[in-house]
């Protein structure tokens, strides 16, 4: 038997065959073949293209999800149709028609709520691409063997191969109309004129080259749940149960190859609102071990305002896992070590942010601004700020503190000398700042850098206007690690 070629009207639903008159095959070997070759079911929407990208965007992600309860390999094709592989679940669902009214009965609500018209064009072929120039030209077929794709094809337009508008001008020009016209050609006279891209397209619709597709995968999500027996007041109980689920969690990051960044744990109460411990990572992580640790500060210092009847766990924000880079005796390549100070210091910022609250950890920003007070500013982990007020150098080269005091604090002067703590040498200076006039808090300053007898390098500086209340006084503002 050469093949079959089925015709899909929208209606009525039945399968009407043409069978074309040749020898049967041994029952055997065709059903082997059958399973051998795969099926794959395009669909085209032209309805679904809009200006607006986001709600282009989330159809297209819909319509891919809907499409995932009938295979397990859907991909988007831009601009406006989807093609899935369906032979795997032919026995599953019972058959092509099984499938194709699973289908529109699933996708014409999805449409109908949109407001969009509810007109499917289909089709079905052994090759993606084939079953995608079917579907856009409405010719509504399923091809099951791939030896009908030529006649399939044949009647169909060029013009229904992506090519851009000189090569479809070629086409017409050398009065090629019909796919069936391409296939009385040489191929390596198409390959002369038209390009290996051209008669790579044709080989991808007959089956003869591969057809790549993406596959869509839906944003990973994970979410598990652990309910208690009775409730739980004691803390160490909640961790076992928060350990359970952290390595739930482990073992859902190992099996995609993806990292957490935001771990949200709910406490459940009865007649009250559950408690969210939040743990937030600077570095995307998958150590069950750290994962344990932190979920154990957090809950050390908490304080339960009712009984837990449960807990929940989610993760929505991933990122791809990347292992460290070890050389083959085991140490550290020149690649990895140069980071390893930074490695070091994150697990105990996760754990600082654990203990204290995610606000109380804080990085320090340099600003473009003169006046000390503004140059710095204290941002906690996730805030954003404008690329126009942030630098990553300071706006001076002089030597400035990390730690300024909230307000500068007066220096008590005696016969000449300026004290904190004892009495005070001045090492460099001054650097004069003189700045603000324009908005009515002026500031001129003379800042230099001391040092008293206990070796603390402190950043003073000599008020030359009546900014701080007095005129001419000395003012300690930071103070040198």
């Amino acid at each position: 038997m050469s093949g079959r070629l089925y015709q899909l009207p929208l209606l009525p639903r039945t399968l009407h065959a043409v069978r074309p008159v040749a020898p049967e095959a041994p029952a055997g070997k065709k059903q082997a073949a059958a399973r051998r070759t795969p099926l794959w079911y395009a669909i085209c929407l032209p309805q679904l293209m809009t200006a607006d990208t986001l709600a282009y965007t989330a159809r297209q992600t819909a319509i891919a999800e809907l499409l995932g309860s009938l295979s397990a390999s859907v991909s988007i094709e831009p601009p406006d149709s989807f093609v899935f592989e369906v032979r795997s679940t032919l026995n599953y669902f019972g058959g092509i028609q099984r499938i194709r009214s699973r289908l529109q009965a699933q996708l014409l609500p999805l449409l109908q709520s949109w407001g969009l018209p509810g007109d499917i064009q289909q089709a079905a072929s052994p090759t993606p691409a084939a079953s995608l120039l079917l579907a856009r030209a409405g010719c509504n077929v399923l091809v099951y063997r791939p030896e009908n794709l030529r006649s399939a094809l044949g009647g169909l337009p060029v013009q229904l191969l992506p090519q851009p508008a000189h090569k479809s001008r070629q086409l017409h020009n050398s009065g090629l109309r019909r796919l069936r016209d391409l296939w009385r050609l040489p191929q390596h006279g198409l390959w002369q004129r038209f390009g290996a891209d051209f008669v790579g397209q044709l080989d991808r619709c007959l089956g003869k080259v591969a057809s790549p597709i993406k596959p869509y995968q839906s944003p990973p999500f994970f979410r598990s749940r652990l309910e208690f027996e009775y409730a739980v007041e004691n803390t160490q109980i909640l961790l076992h149960g928060a350990e359970e689920l952290l390595a739930r969690l482990c073992g859902f990051l190992r099996q995609r190859e993806l990292a957490a960044t935001h771990v949200s744990l709910n406490l459940e109460h009865e007649h009250q609102q559950a408690t969210a411990l939040d743990l937030e990572l600077r570095q995307p992580s998958r150590a069950e071990d750290h994962l344990r640790l932190l979920a154990q500060t957090r809950l050390d210092t908490l304080v339960l305002p009712a009984p837990v009847l449960g807990i929940q766990i989610e993760v929505t924000h991933f990122e791809p896992f990347h292992a460290s880079v070890h050389s083959l005796s085991g140490v550290e390549t020149a690649r990895s070590s140069a980071p390893s100070s930074r490695h070091l210091i994150i697990p105990l910022l996760e754990q600082l942010q654990a203990r204290l609250g995610n606000a109380a950890v804080c990085s320090l920003l340099c600003r473009n601004a003169h006046r000390p007070e503004q140059a710095g500013q204290g941002l906690t982990y996730g805030s954003t700020v404008g690329a126009a007020n942030a630098s990553m150098e300071a706006a001076t080269a002089s030597q400035r503190p990390c730690w300024l005091l909230p307000e500068p604090l007066p220096l008590r002067q005696e016969q000449g000398r300026l004290y904190y703590r004892s009495s005070l040498r001045l090492l460099s200076g001054p650097e004069r700042i003189e700045t603000g006039w324009w908005s009515g808090q002026e500031i001129r300053r003379d800042y230099y850098v001391a040092r008293n007898r206990q070796g603390m390098h402190l950043w003073i500086f000599h008020a030359r206007s009546e900014e701080h209340g007095r005129e001419r006084n000395w003012f300690l503002h930071g103070i040198f690690d």
